[in-house]
């Protein structure tokens, strides 16, 4: 008998801990990056307590502010929540936001940049009114971007960089997070963009380009492909091609922008797109714009000049393999 009350009182305390648990702000035990993995998944924000374990307003807040049952409602909501202790795991952290009041706060966006930096102690109404106000900012600063992506000049109006252009560094991100930055590259390179595996043409093209891999190596040429999808669609580009070129991913189409051949399509052919090719079009990219890079291809010598190119608004119109090493 007495060992089923002890079970049962066990038992009892075991649900009101993991009850007590949920309530109040839930702080992850993941780092950085898998954070910005769930806020990009989930479309929330971050919010990061960096303390210390000598710090007092930092275990007040741990104790007094953060266990409120309804400001965990609401920044569980909205926010992936972290807390790294400045001292051990978030020395870099600290560092890079140089950190020096303690408790600090970090708010971030889904990409982990800053939107809002606080400090001090705080009440539970008084952080509350704070966690609100970054909310608020961090959605007009995403209106702000969506009235410029709308802003994109369609098809007819892009021109694309022209030949004797210089061309700004900028680094992108493969399928597999490695690195390529344009200033390192010691090669001539043959840039082509492509709107993604859904497009039967830029698959086709990719496909043949394998064609002339033997004479770009002899020529000191590299061959890089620009893609507007996330690395999981590319994916999908590297099996249907089989290319062995180097497939780079254009978060935020900033290559694109950079060789001004960014565009939005006409609200028709968006329509199309997303009715036919659904989730392939409508979640493959860093946003929902609908914008796409003209298929154009561009050779940049080692001055890191546009030496040729080749800007055909028509997708069906690819440089010729020919073109390109005679070119080069």
């Amino acid at each position: 008998m007495f060992k089923t009350i002890l079970y049962s009182l066990c038992l009892f305390i075991g649900f009101s801990m993991s009850a007590q648990n949920q309530k109040g702000i839930n702080f992850q035990k993941i780092d950085l990056e898998a954070a910005k993995k769930i806020a990009q998944k989930e479309n929330k924000l971050i919010f990061i307590d960096v303390f210390t374990t000598w710090c007092g307003p930092c275990k007040l807040m741990q104790k007094n502010v953060f266990p409120d049952e309804k400001l965990g409602e609401m920044f569980n909501k909205n926010f992936v929540s972290l807390a790294i202790d400045a001292e051990k795991e978030g020395v870099d952290l600290a560092k890079k936001f140089k950190i020096s009041n303690f408790p600090s706060y970090l708010f971030l966006d889904k990409n982990g940049e800053l939107v809002q930096y606080d400090f001090g102690y705080y009440n539970v109404e008084q952080f509350s009114t704070i966690g609100m106000a970054v909310l608020d900012k961090a959605s007009s600063k995403s209106m702000s971007k969506d009235m410029t992506k709308t802003m994109s000049p369609p098809i007819d109006q892009v021109k694309g960089k022209m030949v004797g252009d210089k061309i700004a560094d900028f680094s992108a991100k493969d399928h597999l997070g490695k690195t390529f930055t344009l200033s390192k590259e010691k090669e001539k390179i043959v840039l082509v963009f492509i709107r993604g595996q859904w497009c039967p043409y830029c698959n086709k093209y990719v496909e043949s380009l394998q064609n002339i891999a033997p004479q770009l190596k002899a020529k000191n040429a590299r061959l890089v492909i620009i893609s507007p999808e996330k690395p999981e669609f590319i994916e999908k580009t590297l099996a249907k091609t089989k290319t062995n070129y180097t497939v780079l991913y254009d978060e935020g189409y900033k290559i694109a922008e950079l060789f001004d051949v960014l565009y939005t399509p006409n609200q028709k052919t968006l329509d199309f797109y997303n009715s036919r090719l659904k989730d392939d079009f409508t979640t493959a990219r860093s946003d929902n714009s609908g914008r796409l890079p003209v298929s154009a291809t561009f050779i940049i010598n080692e001055n890191k000049e546009i030496s040729w190119r080749h800007f055909n608004p028509d997708y069906k119109e690819r440089a010729s393999l020919e073109d390109i090493l005679k070119q080069l």
